[in-house]
């Protein structure tokens, strides 16, 4: 069966024949690397935010349930006012 390498063992194996110094220029060199790779991402403030179009725009709740009960003409059911 043939074994599997991994890169970090042969890169290991080049490396170990550096200086101490030179592998610590090389350390502090990475994490400048992947900190630079991480990036930040925002939160909404208001999760629901994105959704305020879909669910009557700028309306208040109040107005938005007496548009509800206007459109459904069906509906026999008496649903109070605020």
């Amino acid at each position: 069966m043939i074994g599997t390498l991994k890169a970090s063992d042969v890169y290991m194996d080049i490396l170990d024949t550096l200086p101490n110094e030179d592998k610590l220029d090389l350390i502090s060199k990475l994490v400048k690397s992947m900190k630079k790779a991480v990036t930040v991402k925002k939160k909404p403030k208001d999760v629901f935010a994105r959704f305020s179009n879909d669910w009557g725009g700028d309306m208040t709740t109040e107005d938005y349930a007496d548009m509800l009960r206007s459109e459904n003409v069906e509906s026999t059911r008496t649903v109070e006012t605020w």
